[in-house]
């Protein structure tokens, strides 16, 4: 009895190579799956990975691990070919978005007290990545990419870290952040008539320090807070004025805020993120009082109309563009140039109210 041969095909990729069956150096595995020597050498020394990775469900087994068994093989074929389709296609999505929004992000929980670890601790990511974000990649001192800012970054982390936003709670006691809102809580309940010795007794913080409160770029958190629970007490709570020496403490205050042109309570939606200053609506809006404390001598902050005002009014005195720029703070030469923009006449020298006169 004569028995049929059988011709064999190497199932390996792009493998030609054919034999008779039995075939010297073949091998036949489980699936109908024939190799030819080539194949049988090379599947015989390739790497396994242990049984408890997962093989053809990502590609880390196959790009770091450098297993090549069967799940791993035909998974990278798969994913490489769907990546070469969708970038055919114009689809491909890497998973990467545009790291700049997130460096700015950081930025800005970083001016509002939170160090880079406890960003990275409050966002659930590692602190490499707030790390490099910020400082640049890291590396040897021979690698030629240490330093190089990040272009790119991974869109789980990025949703992470633009998730997080700055918080008081955050922030560990004796942490230090910014002074804006508490300069504008203080500076609104001066307008309301409460003089800078009051709120400095309420806060128990000694009135001399108050001057130097203001000019902080940052102040402890507990200062911030006292401040944020006095503003929500007395913003909108007038300085009491039942005898005289209050009244006169509530005008001083009032006068003492408005030559500085700091803002009422109601001017803020959030004294600690609102953009300064707010816009007025009408540009042409003239401010009475401060156009009169401007006259009688006080150097208050003018707008171009309030300027236009005081110059018109002057002139109708017949100042002389000396003393009118003496008086409201500006250049002679301003005033000049505001004249000839309302059509005012130039006087005789001998018809004007000098320095000297005055």
């Amino acid at each position: 009895m004569i028995r049929e041969r059988l011709r064999l095909s190497c199932d390996a990729r792009y493998c030609k190579a054919e034999a008779f069956y039995p075939a010297k150096g073949w091998s036949h595995e489980p699936g109908n799956l024939d190799f030819c020597r080539k194949h049988t050498v090379q599947r015989a020394a390739r790497f396994i990975c242990p049984p408890d990775h997962k093989h053809d469900e990502t590609r880390t087994c196959y790009v770091a691990h450098k297993c090549r068994c069967d799940g791993c093989t035909e998974g990278s074929r798969a994913s490489e070919e769907t990546r070469r389709r969708q970038h055919l296609y114009g689809t491909f999505d890497n998973g990467l978005v545009d790291a700049a929004p997130v460096r700015a992000h950081i930025e800005m929980l970083q001016a509002s007290g939170l160090g880079w670890k406890r960003i990275a601790e409050l966002a659930g990511v590692g602190y490499t990545a707030i790390s490099q974000l910020i400082y640049g990649r890291k590396g040897s001192s021979t690698d030629p990419r240490k330093g190089e800012m990040l272009k790119r970054v991974a869109r789980e982390k990025a949703e992470k870290i633009l998730a997080l936003q700055p918080s008081l709670e955050f922030l560990r006691e004796g942490a230090l952040v910014p002074s804006l809102g508490t300069h504008r809580r203080i500076q609104a309940l001066v307008c309301n008539g409460w003089s800078l010795n009051a709120i400095s007794t309420r806060l128990d913080i000694g009135a001399s320090n108050m001057t130097t409160l203001l000019r902080r770029d940052q102040v402890r958190k507990a200062t911030h807070q006292a401040v944020e629970a006095l503003f929500a007490e007395l913003w909108n709570v007038q300085a009491p004025t039942s005898t005289w020496h209050e009244k006169a403490s509530a005008t001083r205050a009032i006068r003492y805020a408005t030559a500085r042109r700091w803002l009422p309570p109601l001017a803020w939606d959030d004294p600690d993120t609102d953009r300064e200053p707010p816009t007025v609506e009408d540009d042409d809006l003239v401010d009475e009082m401060v156009v009169e404390l401007t006259l009688q001598g006080e150097r208050l902050r003018l707008t171009p109309a309030e300027r236009r005002e005081c110059v018109s009014r002057l002139h109708r005195r017949r100042w002389s563009d000396g003393l009118i720029a003496e008086t409201i703070g500006c250049n002679p030469r301003t005033v000049e140039r505001i004249r000839d923009e309302l059509g005012l006449i130039a006087f005789d020298q001998t018809e004007l109210r000098t320095r000297g006169a005055a």
